[in-house]
């Protein structure tokens, strides 16, 4: 266990949104670096392509996930994570998709460090409302789970004692409003963390606040204490009027971001949600 707070294995982080006057996906933010120009990486063309989450190991020290922002099936942006994986780093990214018997099975993963979740996952199926690819699949809005080794919702909780995980995040990508295409999970432990912290805010029934629903915070980082964002109020009320993910590297348009960026984080990451054209959910990963 560490006595200090463990960076974030996310290395870089590349944002891409819509633009009608390019006619396609145009950088539009990352980390540590900032993009520029059109969409040109084949990994994430691919995953823009199929309208699906996608994973791969590029070496042995580095893994990549790709996902599409679909707005009513169609991609309104796309993310990019390249993931460092340290020797001694375990970590899952696995993609569920539908089955012939309409159950999530494993479609595609990569692992670090975990030769046994490896081996049986393959052979693991969630019906809807089962573990959290199920649970994702029900809700149709991301779930994360903060403690893996003690949730009667993970079904996989056992190994994930044995094998040190703590937390898990799983985030839809929908290919209508109610149909679902695929479920990312993500899965890593206490010493090498994917985020620092992360949460996902609803909006209320009028659309003029967001409420804070699911929360999870690496070992060490202080929780924060707001639980209500207005429209159009800082990072995640941006990311709500805005419809569009939104990354910022400070706190100085959003107080509220100081405490953990002092606590370590590099960037905050607001991701939007889609039920085909409605914007259900906002995922906030500190990195």
């Amino acid at each position: 266990m560490t006595s200090t707070i463990a960076p974030s294995i996310v290395a870089n982080t590349t944002v891409w949104i819509y633009d009608e006057t390019a006619g396609g996906l145009v950088a539009s933010a990352g980390f540590p670096d900032m993009p520029a120009g059109p969409l040109h990486h084949d990994f994430v063309l691919t995953s823009v392509a199929e309208r699906r989450a996608m994973v791969r190991s590029v070496s042995d020290d580095t893994l990549e996930i790709a996902m599409p922002l679909l707005l009513t099936g169609e991609a309104a942006g796309a993310v990019l994570f390249t993931v460092h994986t340290p020797p001694e780093c375990k970590i899952a990214l696995e993609i569920w998709t539908r089955t012939e018997r309409d159950e999530l099975g494993l479609h595609q993963s990569v692992y670090r460090g975990l030769e046994r979740f490896e081996r049986i996952s393959p052979y693991v199926k969630f019906p809807r409302g089962s573990g959290l690819p199920g649970e994702t699949w029900d809700d149709r809005k991301s779930r994360i789970i903060a403690r893996l080794d003690q949730s009667k919702a993970f079904m996989r909780a056992a190994g994930a004692r044995v094998e040190g995980l703590r937390y898990g995040l799983g985030i839809p990508v929908m290919a209508t409003e109610h149909e679902l295409d695929s479920v990312l999970v993500i899965l890593s432990t206490v010493d090498f963390p994917f985020q620092q912290a992360m949460e996902t805010w609803v909006p209320n029934a009028d659309q003029t606040e967001l409420s804070r629903v699911q929360t999870s915070y690496a070992e060490g980082i202080k929780p924060s204490e707001r639980d209500q964002v207005a429209y159009g109020e800082g990072l995640i009320g941006q990311c709500f009027a805005s419809r569009i993910p939104q990354l910022t590297t400070c706190a100085d348009e959003d107080a509220s971001l100081g405490p953990i960026f002092e606590q370590g984080a590099r960037f905050a990451l607001a991701l939007p949600v889609f039920n085909g054209d409605r914007l259900v959910q906002i995922v906030t990963l500190f990195v």
